[in-house]
C-alpha cells in the first residue's frame, strides 16, 4: 500500500483512491473512514505490514513537509489520526511507535522547544524526523524479510462446514457430495449447530453469527439483542447446563461467560464469535462402538475456537484431570499425546492456549481471563 492510497481527491467532487505524486500539491484530504477501519483490524485484503508501510510513508512525509515548506496535504485533525492508527498497526505488528506530540501544532511546539527553530531549523527538524521514523521502516521491511522467508501467517484453505456447540448425542454426519466436500448431518443434528454460510479472509464476528442465528428461526418482532441473547443461551448449554450468575461458574462457562461481556460493549457486534465445543476432526464411530479399541483421531472437538481475519484460527482447552492423568495417577502418555496433537495443529498455523482447569476455580480468575482476552484480541486489532 502506498502513501497516496489513504488519500482522496476532491477534484469534481470524485472520491476516487490514487496515487500521491510527491511534486503533485492538488488539494487533497484524508479516507477518514478507510484509516480509521485500519484503526480497528486489518483492512481485507491488505495485510498490516503493508498498510503500516504506507501509513508509516505517509505520517513521514505530511510531518517533512510541515516542518519545511509548509505544503503538507492533511490538517491538524487528520494528521492526528494517522499517527494514531499508525501506532496500532504497528502495535498488532509488535513494533513500538510513540511520539512527543500528536498533531502538527504539537510538532511545532515541540521543535520550537528542542532548539529545532532559526536559521537551518528545517535541517534539524527533518534530521529528527529521520531519525524516529527510520527505526519503524527498518523493522517491517525485517518483517517483509522474515515472511519472504517463507513464515506462515494463519492458516490455508476455505473455512466451511463448522460444526459446534455440541451438547447432546454425537452428529451422524454424510458427505452428500464427496467430490465437493458437501457436507449432511443426518441424525442428531438437533445435538450441534452447523454454520454452512461461506465465511472470507475476514474470519467470524458476532453480528455475523447472530444474523445467521436469525435466519434460521422465527424471530417475528425480536431485537438483534433478544437474538443474540437466544443464540448465547444455546451456546451456553454446550459448555455447562447452568449459565447464571453464579460464583460456583464451572471452568468452561466461567471463560465463556467472561468472554461473551464483550459482545455488551459498543462495538460488541464486532468482537469475534466464541465458539464453543468445535469438531476438527470426525470419526464415524462412538467410543460405545469402537468396543473399546483406540480411534483413529485423537482429538475431535476443540473446547473454544476463534476465527479472525487473515485465516488466523484460535483454538482455547481448558485440561481437566483426565487430559494428564489416568485416575489420579499422572500420566505420561496422555500428556504425550496431547502435546503432540499440538504440535499438529501449530504446524498448520493454529494459535493454541490451554488453561488449566484448576487454574479457573482460583479467586481473581475471571479477572485474569478478562486480561488475557483483552492482550490476545488487542494483538490482532480488536
Amino acid at each position: 500500500m502506498q502513501p497516496g492510497d489513504f488519500l482522496v481527491s476532491d477534484e469534481n467532487s470524485e472520491w476516487d483512491l490514487i496515487g500521491l505524486d510527491p511534486e503533485d500539491r492538488m488539494r487533497h484530504v484524508l479516507d477518514v473512514a478507510l484509516v480509521d477501519q485500519l484503526r480497528q483490524r486489518p483492512l481485507e485484503g491488505t495485510p498490516d505490514l503493508d498498510a503500516a508501510h504506507g501509513l508509516a510513508a505517509l505520517a513521514h512525509d505530511e510531518l517533512v513537509a510541515f516542518g519545511t515548506n509548509g505544503q503538507q496535504n492533511l490538517n491538524d485533525e487528520d494528521i492526528a489520526l494517522v499517527l494514531r492508527v499508525l501506532r496500532s498497526v504497528l502495535r498488532r505488528l509488535g513494533i513500538k511507535f510513540d511520539l512527543p506530540f500528536r498533531d502538527f501544532k504539537g510538532f511545532h511546539g515541540y521543535w520550537s522547544g528542542h532548539g529545532m527553530s532559526g536559521s537551518g531549523g528545517w535541517g534539524a527538524r527533518r534530521g529528527y524526523l529521520q531519525e524516529v521514523f527510520e527505526p519503524v521502516f527498518r523493522q517491517l521491511n525485517d518483517l517483509e524479510d522474515e515472511e519472504d522467508a517463507g513464515s506462515i501467517r494463519g492458516v490455508d484453505g476455505q473455512l466451511k462446514n463448522i460444526i459446534f456447540a455440541s451438547n447432546g448425542p454425537k452428529p451422524k454426519i454424510v458427505l452428500q457430495d464427496a467430490i465437493n466436500n458437501i457436507v449432511e448431518i443426518s441424525k442428531n443434528a438437533q445435538s450441534c449447530l452447523f454454520y454452512d454460510r461461506p465465511l472470507g479472509d475476514s474470519g467470524l464476528i458476532w453480528a455475523e453469527l447472530v444474523d445467521w442465528w436469525k435466519g434460521k428461526h422465527q424471530f417475528a418482532g425480536a431485537s438483534d439483542r433478544d437474538v443474540g441473547l437466544h443464540l448465547f443461551d444455546r451456546l451456553a448449554a454446550s459448555c455447562d447446563t447452568s449459565i447464571s450468575k453464579s460464583s460456583t461458574f464451572r471452568p468452561e462457562t466461567l471463560l465463556f461467560w467472561t468472554y461473551c461481556k464483550r459482545y455488551a460493549r459498543e462495538d460488541g457486534g464486532k468482537q469475534p464469535a466464541l465458539l464453543p465445543q468445535v469438531y476438527l476432526h470426525y470419526d464415524p464411530l462412538t467410543r460405545k462402538e469402537r468396543l473399546g479399541e483406540p480411534g483413529a483421531l485423537l482429538r475431535e472437538r476443540m473446547d473454544f475456537l476463534l476465527l479472525l481475519p487473515h485465516g488466523v484460527r484460535i483454538v482455547i482447552e481448558i485440561d481437566g484431570q483426565q487430559h494428564y492423568a489416568e485416575g489420579d495417577t499422572a500420566s505420561p502418555r496422555l500428556y504425550a499425546e496431547m502435546v503432540a496433537e499440538d504440535r499438529k495443529l501449530r504446524l498448520k498455523g493454529y494459535e493454541i492456549y490451554r488453561f488449566g482447569g484448576f487454574e479457573l476455580k482460583q479467586s481473581g480468575a475471571e479477572d485474569m481471563l478478562t486480561k488475557f482476552f483483552d492482550e490476545l484480541l488487542g494483538r490482532h486489532g480488536f
